[in-house]
C-alpha cells in the first residue's frame, strides 16, 4: 500500500479539543483517522505503511512524536494495537487483578516488557484482555492525556455483533484479514459464539484453519453467510479460494454506524475497518 493522507476543508485545527483521534499501529504500518462526534462524521485519514515490519517500534515512535495531526489537543485519543496476543475472558470470570494470569491461560508467558490492559465489550458482555510493549505503552500514555488502548478484537467483535442484530441468519461468520494471521468471528444467534486468531503463510493456511473452525463448530456451509473484511476486491487471492471451498463468502461493507466528508469518500475505508469502527468502543 502507498501512503495517504487526507484533510477535508471542514477540519479546524483551532477546535481539535472537540474532535476524537483514533490511532492503529501495527509492525507494517501506523493509520489514523480523526472523527468530529458532533456531525458523527470523520473529517481527516492518513496511513504510513513500513517498507520493512516495525519490530521494535522505531518508526512508529517517529511519526507519534513528528506527524503534526498527532501532535494536537483532541476530546479523546484512541490507540489501538494490531497483534494476536489477547484473549476475550467472560465478565462472571474476569478480575482486574488477575490480568496477567489469564492471559497466560492462553498465551504461552513470554520475558518481554509488556502492559496488560483489558477493555470491556459491552455487546459480548467480555473483557479483552490484552498486551502493549510497554515502552510503547509510556510512549503513547505520555504523548495524549485522554488515552485509552484497545486491541482489534473489540472494535471488530462489537461492530459485527451491532450489525449482526438486523441479520436473519442463525450463524454468521465473520473473518479479519491481517499481514501475517486473521480473525474469527462467529455469530449465533446474534451473540458471539467464538473470537480467534490464526497465523498464515499462504492460501492453504488460511483455508485449512477456516474449514477447521466450521468443522469444530459443526456450522453448515450453506447455511453460514461469511462476510470477509479487510480486503478491497473480490480478485484478492484469499478471498477467491474461500469463496471456492464456501459458496456464501462475502466482501464485507465498511459499515454504516459513521458518516464520512467529502474528502473521504474515495478512499479506500475497507483495509482498515477496525480502524474506522473504533470509536464504537468509547
Amino acid at each position: 500500500m502507498t501512503k495517504t493522507f487526507v484533510v477535508d476543508p471542514s477540519f479546524d485545527a483551532n477546535i481539535t479539543t472537540s474532535y476524537f483521534l483514533s490511532i492503529r499501529s501495527s509492525s507494517d504500518g501506523l493509520s489514523f483517522c480523526v472523527l468530529d462526534p458532533v456531525v458523527n462524521t470523520y473529517i481527516a485519514y492518513a496511513n504510513f505503511p513500513f517498507d520493512q515490519k516495525d519490530e521494535h517500534g522505531a518508526k512508529t515512535q517517529e511519526l507519534l512524536l513528528t506527524e503534526e495531526l498527532l501532535n494536537m489537543p483532541y476530546k479523546k485519543v484512541l490507540f489501538m494495537t494490531e497483534s494476536q496476543h489477547a484473549t476475550l475472558v467472560p465478565t462472571a470470570l474476569y478480575s482486574k487483578n488477575k490480568h496477567q494470569e489469564l492471559l497466560n491461560l492462553c498465551h504461552t508467558h513470554t520475558n518481554d516488557e509488556i502492559e496488560v490492559l483489558a477493555h470491556k465489550i459491552k455487546m459480548a458482555d467480555a473483557w479483552n484482555l490484552f498486551s502493549i510493549p510497554k515502552f510503547m505503552y509510556y510512549l503513547v500514555k505520555n504523548q495524549f492525556e485522554n488515552v485509552n488502548f484497545y486491541q482489534q478484537y473489540s472494535p471488530f467483535v462489537e461492530s459485527n455483533l451491532i450489525s449482526g442484530q438486523n441479520m436473519k441468519s442463525k450463524h454468521i461468520f465473520h473473518i479479519g484479514l491481517h499481514d501475517s494471521f486473521f480473525d474469527i468471528v462467529v455469530i449465533e444467534s446474534r451473540h458471539l459464539k467464538l473470537c480467534n486468531s490464526f497465523r498464515y503463510t499462504n492460501e492453504n493456511d488460511f483455508i485449512y484453519f477456516v474449514l477447521f473452525t466450521f468443522e469444530q463448530l459443526k456450522l453448515s456451509p450453506d447455511e453460514t453467510v461469511i462476510h470477509m473484511h479487510g480486503i478491497n476486491n473480490r480478485q484478492n487471492p484469499y478471498y477467491l479460494v474461500l469463496k471456492k471451498y464456501l459458496r456464501q463468502t462475502q466482501t464485507a461493507a465498511i459499515g454504516t454506524h459513521f458518516q464520512y466528508s467529502h474528502s473521504l469518500k474515495d478512499i479506500t475505508k475497507e483495509k482498515h475497518h477496525n480502524l474506522f469502527n473504533l470509536a464504537i468502543c468509547v
